[in-house]
């Protein structure tokens, strides 16, 4: 089919504009942080959206129709969230909107979607009790905020070999202290024992340090969105704590770059795929993805928005129609997609997708493949 096409299709988008019957189109909102703090982690995943709808778009489009996007900048600001949000769902033949990142922001734009029983999907926001949150219209590309801290526990544990643990938790967003809960639970599940915990407000400034008797820990764990993972690595470093970092996909941002080259040892963090998996699916989208807007991927959340679009456009096909309802009910038996971010499926009555977890290490400039991680 036309979503297993990239390499194929991507060579003619410049070439032609396909032909479409009348001008019906497929109507997808789009929510994404476009501007501010938050647009690190959401313009590479409005970039993968745009890559997949001209994929789409070449190839046919949607049961003959052409997908479009209605995008919204949400500003990194809540309540320009809830408005852009509003002002979606009220427009007429809006099949689902789909986008955003971070749990505070979808928790923000969720509700005026969902009550209105349009389809929302987030691309990138991984606590999993969201579609508990918001009903049978919500659903999940990325894994849950406790299989991912599975993974980097399970990792952290026997691959580096750790038994101690220092946590650093940002408790003004709901991501990262979800992130936190899980993976102290999962370290010592796994054998590791949590030395010392400690935590801060984004923005603020300050990064609290391992203190008293507990400054020598096996790891250290830090619970962050992309504006403060640089800047906690870095004070980290500098004060004299060179053990392994471990983080969530919260790490995953061209931020670390901004790490001095001295600091930027021993950095690993779990995350939605590698781009330099070896998988060929994985690396024709990077290639795809270069070509179209001359830059290879900056985050993972790239692969997720792509996904996101795709996994939707396969959910119409199946119902045969556009409407949420029906579409609805197919994306909920989605089983065996297969995406740039892995093999997936919901399991039945969950609407958080079973995929795998990709390990990435930083160090020096570089991002590279560790190992991945298959869902329990």
């Amino acid at each position: 089919m036309w979503f297993r096409l990239l390499g194929s299709l991507l060579a003619v988008i410049l070439l032609c504009t396909p032909a479409f019957a009348g001008e019906k189109i497929i109507k997808v909102g789009v929510l994404y942080n476009l501007t501010g703090g938050m647009a690190a982690i959401d313009r590479p995943g409005l970039h993968g959206m745009e890559l997949a709808k001209e994929i789409i778009n070449s190839g046919g489009g949607i049961m003959g129709r052409k997908l479009s996007l209605v995008v919204s900048d949400c500003r990194s600001n809540l309540d320009s969230a809830a408005m852009a949000s509003e002002a979606l769902a009220g427009q007429d033949d809006m099949v689902a909107v789909i986008g955003l990142n971070d749990t505070d922001y979808v928790m923000a734009a969720a509700p005026a979607v969902t009550a209105k029983d349009i389809i929302f999907i987030t691309a990138g926001a991984t606590m999993q009790n969201l579609p508990y949150m918001y009903g049978k219209n919500f659903f999940m590309t990325a894994f849950g905020d406790n299989m991912q801290s599975r993974a980097v526990a399970k990792f952290a544990k026997r691959r580096l070999d750790t038994s101690s643990c220092f946590v650093g938790t940002d408790i003004s967003n709901e991501f990262t202290k979800t992130l936190s809960k899980y993976f102290k639970r999962r370290y010592r599940k796994y054998g590791g024992t949590v030395v010392d915990e400690v935590w801060y407000s984004s923005g603020d400034g300050k990064y609290p340090m391992p203190k008293g008797d507990e400054k020598n820990p096996d790891l250290i764990f830090i619970s962050s969105i992309p504006p403060d993972a640089p800047k906690y690595i870095t004070e980290l470093r500098k004060a004299g704590f060179n053990q392994p970092i471990v983080s969530g996909d919260g790490f995953d941002t061209p931020g670390l770059l901004d790490v001095p080259q001295e600091f930027a040892h021993s950095i690993y963090f779990a995350t939605h795929v590698a781009l330099d998996n070896p998988d060929p699916q994985v690396q024709e989208f990077v290639d795809s993805y270069e070509r179209m807007f001359g830059i290879r991927p900056e985050s993972g959340f790239a692969a997720l928005g792509y996904d996101t679009v795709m996994l939707l456009a396969q959910a119409i096909e199946k119902a045969g129609v556009s409407t949420p309802d029906e579409v609805r009910e197919a994306l909920s038996k989605t089983a065996g997609f297969k995406g740039v971010t892995g093999e997936f499926y919901y399991p039945e009555g969950i609407r958080v997708p079973m995929k795998s977890v990709d390990i990435v290490k930083y160090q020096n400039g570089t991002f590279s493949f560790v190992e991945q991680v298959p869902p329990k």
